[in-house]
């Protein structure tokens, strides 16, 4: 199998008419794919590492290795769509999305973004990077799952929920410390109506959770969220906030497309964070 072979599996997998700015081919040598080093996070010593195991391709979740330059554009794009999905009217979440446009892209024009791509040449071995659309599956799926409970118990709590992640496999296989916890609201707390956040190349500001709360979003679950998005939800409070785990909800659906792989014929021997 062809590295665009690899690259056509993630597009219909995922039902993506282009593929988003962080994810892609990073290096393509032209040769046969046969083994294939996978993992959350990879950088050259794993190039090397895996040159000298014989695998013939790396594969990460997390895109070092992308040198798109508009990644930017990709997270207001995204953020955007996922705020409107909320109820945010399109006026504010076009504001909301676009707000850290500018510092994006000023950061990707400092980035070093052809260092993989040059140590994969040298090492005559193919990478490739999935990112959003790994994200993408997971978040379908976690959200299944959430409907599913909405469905069958419209009054569910925070509790609820919970149990519910932990039939997933990978939230019961995270390690220690790494599971599923509530970090606004309490276990008891109702539900309401649950959104889960997982792609958008990067988290939800305090502005974007509290607009998407005030839209009537009773409980967020989200991979990680930072210190001050957890102390302003708290003084809002109105909403509940679930965080999943990040390297447990990488994998559910960087693995997605590990197996998709798998069953084309492809050796995948998975390491670096996924679970």
């Amino acid at each position: 199998m062809k590295v665009k072979d690899m690259y056509q599996i993630v597009m219909d997998l995922v039902g993506l008419e282009f593929m988003p700015e962080d994810s892609g081919i990073v290096y393509d040598n032209g040769k046969d794919v046969k083994r294939v080093l996978a993992g959350i996070d990879m950088d050259n010593t794993m190039l090397m590492i895996a040159k000298q195991l014989g695998f013939d391709c790396v594969a990460q979740h997390h895109p070092a290795g992308i040198i798109n330059a508009h990644t930017g554009d990709l997270f207001g794009r995204d953020h955007m769509k996922k705020l409107m999905e909320c109820g945010v009217p399109i006026n504010e979440a076009q504001k909301l999305a676009y707000a850290s446009n500018q510092k994006r892209k000023q950061g990707m024009h400092s980035r070093n973004r052809t260092q993989m791509r040059d140590v994969a040449n040298l090492l005559d071995i193919s990478d490739v990077a999935f990112h959003t659309p790994a994200d993408m599956l997971a978040e379908r799926t976690t959200q299944a799952k959430m409907d599913a409970l909405m469905a069958r118990k419209p009054n569910c709590t925070v509790q609820d929920v919970i149990d519910e992640l932990m039939t997933i496999r990978e939230y019961q296989d995270a390690l220690e410390g790494q599971q599923p916890e509530v970090w606004v609201g309490s276990k008891d707390s109702f539900a309401g109506r649950i959104y889960v956040e997982m792609y958008g190349v990067g988290a939800p500001s305090l502005d974007e959770y509290i607009a998407c709360s005030n839209a009537g979003v009773g409980t967020f679950v989200t991979m990680h969220a930072t210190p001050d998005v957890i102390k302003g939800m708290k003084e809002h409070n109105k909403s509940n906030l679930i965080v999943a785990g990040h390297m447990a909800s990488d994998s559910l659906g960087f693995n997605q497309i590990l197996d998709a792989w798998e069953k084309a014929g492809i050796e995948v021997v998975r390491i670096s964070g996924i679970v």
